[in-house]
């Protein structure tokens, strides 16, 4: 008997557009996206591009994003999106210079209570979610403006200064590596142990796959929205710290667009803003991804004008290869 093949399936029964579907699901699809650009940067200006300070500059700039990223990457699992991260981070960089302002006795404490704050944030969030019907986007829709309006509220111009040692740990390298690097190291070891070694990880898949089931299940739904919230708003802090140590100083518009661009990376990675399914390893590549876009517009000496226009097809572009989709068949 001869095998029938259907149309518009491989011979092992897939759809042509499974293989692309499977690396969304494990982030290798963000990556293979990075090894694509860096390769066409490596044409086009190979010594630029591999250039330690350039290099340099594209790990630097996964950091703060990074950080943020993967506070982003946790709330959307649980089925939520978190729109204050970006103005959080902005008041952290604020405070961080204005409470040390150059005094190096001030660094630690300063750097502590910027990490309470955001997971005071946080708390607020994840009690305000779990507690009422109110979605997790209109919740911290109104804590953005919020949260931006008491920066602005503190100081409308820069202010404030950090001292050396924080200096360093933001603008020194050793090489091509940046020593802010091990920051977003540590922050992305925290965060791939919390998701699969321990039992809050397997709570924050079951919430953002079926809320109502897993509470059935006997899992603390509320408990583990708050943590969830609790752990974005301590690491957008800490990108506010790091935004403070770059910019030595602080500014009310230090993390403007931040919350978009976490939101950015973590689709393109491919994870599902309805709950339940991301990739750590695909959140990364889409932090990579995105430094790479940004330094490239430096170094091909793109004007600045079409940088939205270029970020925006490279996202679309990438969203549409391997975003997983549904079928209508």
């Amino acid at each position: 008997m001869t095998a029938v093949t259907l149309p518009g399936r491989t011979a092992a029964g897939r759809a042509p557009g499974g293989v692309l579907a499977a690396a969304a699901r494990t982030g290798l699809a963000a990556w293979a996206i990075v090894a694509v650009l860096v390769a066409v940067l490596t044409v086009a200006n190979p010594g630029g591009f591999w250039a330690a300070a350039n290099i340099a500059n594209v790990l630097t700039a996964t950091v703060v994003l990074g950080l943020v990223a993967l506070g982003q990457h946790l709330v959307v699992l649980t089925g939520g999106i978190d729109l204050s991260v970006g103005s959080t981070a902005t008041l952290s960089a604020l405070l961080t210079a204005m409470l040390i302002d150059g005094y190096p006795i001030r660094t630690i404490p300063a750097i502590l209570a910027m990490l309470l704050l955001g997971a005071a944030i946080g708390t607020v969030h994840g009690l305000i979610v779990s507690r009422t019907r109110i979605p997790a986007f209109v919740v911290t829709l109104s804590t953005f403006y919020l949260i931006q309006g008491i920066a602005f509220l503190i100081s409308t111009t820069p202010a404030g200064q950090v001292t050396r040692a924080l200096v360093a740990v933001g603008m020194r390298r050793w090489g091509p590596f940046p020593l802010a690097l091990a920051v977003l190291a540590v922050a992305v070891a925290v965060v791939a142990v919390l998701l699969y070694r321990t039992r809050f990880g397997r709570h924050v898949h079951a919430v953002g796959g079926d809320q109502a089931a897993a509470r059935s299940a006997g899992v603390p739904v509320r408990r583990t929205l708050v943590l969830a919230f609790v752990i974005a708003g301590t690491l957008a802090a800490a990108a506010g710290v790091m935004l403070a140590a770059r910019a030595t100083i602080g500014s009310p518009s230090a993390g403007q667009g931040l919350e978009l661009s976490a939101i950015t990376v973590v689709v393109v990675g491919g994870a599902s803003l309805l709950g339940g399914r991301a990739s750590l390893t695909g959140t990364l590549g889409g932090v990579a991804l995105l430094a790479l876009v940004e330094s490239s517009f430096t170094l091909l000496q793109f004007p600045a004008t079409a940088s939205d226009l270029i970020r925006g097809v490279v996202i679309l572009a990438a969203a549409a290869l391997f975003v997983p989709r549904t079928s209508d068949d």
